[in-house]
């Protein structure tokens, strides 16, 4: 009810308001219309009257102009020697005389006040006087008030025979001011001014800026606005918010070419524009107060109403309160309203299928709960928007030999050390994008203990899709990367043996068809050293057969790639590395990969096997070991079955158990090779496992 009164008082508001605005502005615009109209027809008329009266007095001026060209004669045609006083006493006091040169200034003249007025600083006098000057016979003007004196004067003008000066006279006859006070501007501006209730303020002024009234100047504002006007000879408006006045500069065209003055007015009206919005503002005031009292009578009555409604309603919501705090039990109370007990059958029935459902719910959460508890692998959750652990399992106690007491409801940063929590942040912050899975990564367990686990990271979203938990999946897998190294190491020793073996066996065979004692010695030193690197071989893998095996270190690729050379049996190959003074952080079984590569290039090189390279390219996310040979190479259906677990083929052993070690420290490596132009191998170090070491020293062989 109170928003429909509200919307009623609020649109007959708007409605009268808008009707009155313009009913206001209509009769605004046309009051000035009226009165501007008025006012420019007036000055026409009066102007027209005036020029009747002024060129009566045509014939006289025109008869003043015989004794001054008879002394303009006289004095040999020099103004200089003209008696001026004498003339100006033969035509009477109410003449002057004036002798403009063709500067347009005036050299001499009886009134000395006008002695030297220059009016090249009126431009269009200036041209009118010199249009004279250039023709001939005589020249009226209209009856205008004099610049300094403000009185009303007649002039006329007539050039000299040689065109170089023009003889001005001026005329003040006794009776033409009380003439022209009959035909006076304001007199009838004034009659329109008073029927117009919207103006405030009139004035009158020349084309020079003077009052007609009183020839007095006005403020150098209004100056610059008439400067404007005259000068555009149009209309000009200004507006005065502060003052809420509205001042419009009426231009009136009463320029004639014929004579040089222009009489033309510029009338300035100041309207008054505050009485729209004052009775604009009282519409708005009577209408808000009836409002506000319909309003008031509104809220009376809807309160009255409300209350004998919503008493009901109370109850009802007093009741659902208790029941919402989990009392299941607590039914809602009878009414006398026969809707509201329909609303109360409907909640006592809803309420009982939610205390059916939550029964349900609870029993199948505490199966689910206790079901992941007792999965093999470590689960742990977290709010993704505060970081605190809100689920964390028996496994992951077993594994971070951290309880759920000491883990729920705190962060990382309240459990582990700075480090970790920065590392365990930045590895959530790349699962945002898609699952993370880390495999083979290195923990320090809460007594010391050194793991190796398998964990994938992964965001729980909502109905929003917006991220609500962090979900982590850990798995103790560090007996299995220790078997998995330990088989590498079997794996590569065994098959080193075995070659060295057959090598062993054709020096034997060749020996025993040797005559000579120095033949059958040479193969017996070989075969000697076959032995020795079989020795040697199997020492470097039992001092890798202990509890740091799975430990990586910092190591210097070009020390690594030295220690697989000496591996490697006598040869005639080119082998060296450019990798510069670089360690990456790398499993100790480091040279014993890069003995399998240089393994892979002797069995597979053939005789075009000349030399083997290793090299580097660094960047800033990144470094790229590059391991190449000029052999034949792979063919192109190999290059990844070289990596699949258990391929062997022509003696090629398995890089499998290469790529998962290496995988370890998150370093991969694939074949880029060209069939026939030798194998490429590219093992991709990540940023923060490579750093320039000290030391410097090229390695070769």
């Amino acid at each position: 009810m109170i928003i429909l009164v509200m919307f009623i008082v609020g649109f007959m508001t708007i409605y009268d308001y808008v009707n009155l605005k313009s009913s206001i502005d209509s009769e605004f615009t046309s009051f000035q219309n009226q009165s501007e109209t008025s006012i420019a027809e007036a000055l026409r008329q009066d102007d027209l009257a005036t020029t009747i009266l002024d060129d009566q007095l045509n014939w006289q001026m025109e008869r003043g102009f015989d004794p001054l060209f008879a002394e303009y004669n006289r004095s040999g045609k020099n103004p200089a020697n003209m008696d001026l006083s004498g003339v100006k006493k033969s035509l009477g006091n109410e003449y002057d005389i004036y002798i403009i040169n063709e500067s347009g200034v005036i050299v001499y003249t009886t009134y000395s006040p006008e002695q030297g007025e220059d009016f090249r600083s009126i431009p269009y006098f200036f041209t009118y006087l010199t249009r004279i000057r250039l023709s001939q016979g005589f020249f009226a003007d209209r009856v205008v008030r004099d610049i300094s004196t403000g009185n009303l004067e007649k002039f006329a003008y007539e050039p000299t025979p040689d065109h170089q000066y023009i003889m001005e006279l001026g005329y003040i006859p006794p009776d033409l001011s009380s003439t022209y006070l009959v035909l006076n501007d304001k007199n009838d501006i004034e009659k329109f001014v008073s029927i117009n209730p919207f103006i405030v303020q009139f004035q009158i002024f020349d084309t020079l800026g003077h009052n007609t009234v009183d020839n007095s100047l006005p403020d150098n504002a209004t100056e610059a606005v008439l400067t404007q006007v005259s000068g555009n000879r149009e209309t000009m408006e200004t507006e005065n918010i502060a003052n809420h006045t509205e001042t419009r500069y009426l231009f009136i065209n009463l320029s004639n070419p014929q004579y040089g003055s222009d009489m033309s007015r510029i009338v300035v009206l100041t309207y008054n524009t505050g009485l729209v919005q004052d009775d604009l503002n009282h519409l708005v005031f009577v209408h808000l107060l009836f409002g506000g009292f319909a309003v008031g009578v509104g809220c009376f009555i809807a309160f009255l109403f409300s209350r004998r409604i919503i008493r009901p309603i109370e109850d009802i919501a007093h009741d659902a309160d208790l029941i919402s705090n989990g009392n299941f039990d607590h039914r809602i109370g009878t009414t006398d309203e026969r809707e509201f007990r329909i609303l109360e059958k409907s909640i006592n029935t809803m309420v009982d299928s939610l205390n059916s459902a939550t029964k349900k719910l609870n029993d199948e959460e505490i199966f689910h709960r206790d079901l992941i508890d007792q999965m093999p692998v470590g689960i742990f959750l977290k709010k993704s928007d505060t970081g605190t652990y809100i689920f964390w399992n028996r496994a992951s106690e077993e594994i971070f030999e951290r309880s759920a007491k000491d883990v729920i409801g705190k962060t990382d940063e309240e459990i582990f050390s700075p480090s970790i929590a920065a590392q365990i942040k930045k590895e959530e912050g790349e699962a945002l994008a898609s699952r993370l899975e880390i495999k083979y990564k290195k923990i320090t367990s809460k007594s010391g203990a050194e793991l190796v686990i398998h964990m994938i990271i992964l965001p729980i979203y909502d109905s929003k899709r917006s991220v609500r938990y962090m979900l982590g999946i850990a798995q103790d897998v560090t007996d299995e990367a220790t078997s998995l190294k330990r088989d590498l190491i079997f794996s590569i020793t065994r098959s080193d043996i075995l070659d060295q073996l057959a090598i062993i066996m054709t020096h034997l065979e060749r020996a025993q068809i040797k005559t000579t004692h120095e033949e059958m010695q040479m193969f017996f030193d070989k075969t000697i050293g076959s032995v020795e690197s079989i020795k040697n071989r199997i020492a470097y893998e039992r001092a890798l057969q202990n509890s740091e095996v799975i430990s990586p270190r910092w190591q210097s690729v070009n020390q690594a790639f030295a220690e697989a050379i000496q591996m490697l049996p006598e040869n005639t190959v080119d082998i060296n590395t450019g990798v510069g003074e670089i360690e990456i952080f790398a499993d100790p079984l480091l040279p014993r990969i890069f003995f399998s590569l240089l393994s892979l290039s002797f069995r597979r090189g053939g005789s075009a096997l000349s030399s083997i390279r290793m090299t580097g390219i660094r960047n800033d996310n990144k470094f790229t070991l590059i391991y190449e040979d000029d052999g034949v190479g792979l063919p192109a259906e190999e290059k990844e079955l070289i990596f699949d677990f258990g391929y062997s083929q022509e003696n090629i052993v398995s890089l499998f158990l290469i790529r998962e070690l290496l995988g370890f420290t998150g370093i991969s490596i694939i074949e880029t090779g060209e069939s026939g132009h030798g194998v490429r191998f590219e093992l991709s170090v990540p940023k923060g496992r490579f750093r320039e070491r000290k030391q410097s020293g090229p390695v070769s062989s």
